[in-house]
């Protein structure tokens, strides 16, 4: 009788484990399937006016580190790129010699941003 009475124990507790063991696991496989971020990759729009170059971020979340790049020469580094429209003067923009970049008859032929992204991931767009 105590052999049944043991057996029977031993049966149960080998059936409780192993169901604990299939629930920890789906709730594991289940935690690895959330949704991802709104955009981890930079979204933007870009329009250019006489004087002033416009960038729409449309990610919904700010940029770090911003560095925008004209024609591969002129560069203007922004600490923090709100979400939404930001306006930068083209005069700020400024080469290694430190002239700035003048909108002449052509418009500009290149144009990069390189951004940290939410993540802390460095994203890399070019126009």
């Amino acid at each position: 009788m105590r052999t049944v009475l043991y057996s029977s124990i031993r049966k149960s507790t080998k059936s409780n484990v192993a169901l604990c063991l299939a629930i920890v696991s789906l709730v594991l496989l289940m935690t690895g399937c959330v949704s991802a971020p709104k955009s981890s990759i930079p979204l933007a729009d870009i329009s250019l006016t006489n004087n002033h170059l416009i960038v729409q971020n449309e990610t919904g979340f700010v940029w770090h580190d911003a560095k925008i790049t004209i024609d591969h020469k002129y560069t203007y580094v922004a600490a923090m790129m709100t979400s939404g429209k930001s306006s930068v003067p083209l005069a700020k923009f400024i080469d290694d010699q430190g002239n700035s970049y003048k909108r002449g008859r052509w418009s500009m032929r290149n144009l990069t941003i390189d951004v940290t992204d939410t993540l802390g991931v460095k994203r890399h767009l070019s126009w």
